[in-house]
């Protein structure tokens, strides 16, 4: 069950990390100055290396990474699809939520799962530079707006939606569950305990940039 929890945790992480890299890449959501292109294009190269390097880690080969990623995809897509943003200040503002799981998640769980998907997800200086890049773009956002009122809508929808997302993959994962917690939790209680503490993490770096969450 340990292998199974560890395939499922860098399955998740691999498709994020993917979305990530996607959202970065969109020309109409990002900047068109080639000066301000240059160091999103590096950030987003780097989202897709911690994309391949998850599905490396999968024991079984491109095979086994894409079956792994089939029962994610569903709960991942539907979180992109409800918060696509509308400019991008939102645009930052979600990969910087987005990230910051990635970050919270791994620190709680790195424990639980097998040593291949310890070293493979350890936090890396790449995962900050998407959390930098997100913060000043929201700050950016903020100035331009006057004001965080609409954005802090926008955070809160994301929270909640993360929130959603969460557990519908913890519902249909038990080896997330062994992932979150060392051990099956089939009532889900200790599941949702940590995913609140992982949110109410989140939710706090994104107060900490003036919104009201």
């Amino acid at each position: 069950m340990a292998s199974d929890a560890g395939t499922s945790l860098l399955a998740l992480l691999a498709y994020q990390n993917l979305r990530v890299a996607q959202s970065l890449l969109r020309p109409e959501e990002g900047p068109t100055d080639l000066g301000e292109l240059l160091p999103v294009a590096r950030i987003a190269a780097e989202a897709l290396t911690r994309f391949t390097h998850a599905c490396d880690a999968i024991a079984g080969g491109q095979t086994a990474a894409q079956a792994a990623m089939v029962p994610i995809t569903s709960p991942v897509d539907e979180f992109w699809s409800m918060t696509r943003p509308r400019n991008l200040g939102e645009q930052r503002l979600r990969v910087m939520v987005v990230a910051n799981l990635e970050l919270e998640l791994v620190q709680r769980v790195i424990e639980h799962v097998p040593e291949i998907a310890g070293e493979t997800l350890e936090p890396a200086a790449a995962l900050w530079r998407v959390i930098d890049l997100g913060s000043q773009g929201v700050v950016r956002a903020i100035e331009q707006a006057d004001g965080p009122d609409e954005m802090s809508l926008y955070a809160r929808r994301l929270l909640g939606e993360s929130a959603v997302m969460s557990q519908r993959l913890v519902v249909r994962q038990p080896a997330l569950r062994v992932a979150l917690t060392g051990e099956s939790d089939d009532n889900l209680s200790a599941s949702t305990a940590v995913l609140d503490e992982v949110l109410a993490a989140v939710a706090a770096r994104v107060g900490q940039l003036g919104l009201s969450v």
